[in-house]
């Protein structure tokens, strides 16, 4: 077997698959706000590694590459993902500096008088609604600490509010 060879099979394979799997958990990890800072510099740099080894691997097999997308299935299967991404991009994203993990954290932060009218409730409902489900809050404790006290958390606390007393969105 040639040294290439080898290098590709104990080396860059190996990599790419670690590479893979911490870009996937790290992305999880910040669609879901989980520890952004550290999470968001492993992901957004680890990332651009895997996409230099992807690129390195694509142009090493580029006419085994050029011969799959003959067939029709590829073909397809290669359009569909291109839209799909270029739509979720264009329904998701944006060119603002917009950081949902700020407004949560704000929320979070905030007395439970001034965060239940933005969940669409006012404040001695949001009591009421907390009291019926077993947690005891006042009107000037952030949902942060009333969810820690709970066992919620904050986001528990919030989505308990956000569905309202017919435990449904609205």
């Amino acid at each position: 077997m040639s040294a290439s060879k080898t290098m590709t099979r104990d080396i860059v394979t190996p990599v790419t698959i670690v590479l893979f799997v911490v870009s996937t958990v790290t992305g999880v990890m910040l669609l879901l706000h989980w520890q952004g800072g550290l999470v968001r510099f492993s992901h957004e740099w680890l990332s651009l590694v895997f996409s230099a080894v992807a690129v390195w691997h694509l142009v090493k097999n580029w006419r085994p590459f050029m011969a799959y997308l003959k067939r029709r299935l590829a073909l397809v299967a290669l359009g569909v993902s291109l839209a799909a991404s270029v739509v979720i991009t264009g329904l998701t994203g944006s060119t603002a500096s917009v950081s949902p993990g700020a407004v949560f954290h704000a929320m979070a932060e905030a007395p439970l008088s001034t965060a239940a009218p933005a969940l669409g409730l006012e404040a001695p409902a949001a009591l009421a609604l907390l009291r019926d489900a077993g947690i005891e809050a006042t009107g000037g404790e952030t949902l942060a600490v009333i969810g820690a006290r709970s066992g919620l958390g904050a986001p528990g606390v919030m989505t308990l509010l956000a569905q309202g007393p017919t435990g449904e969105d609205h």
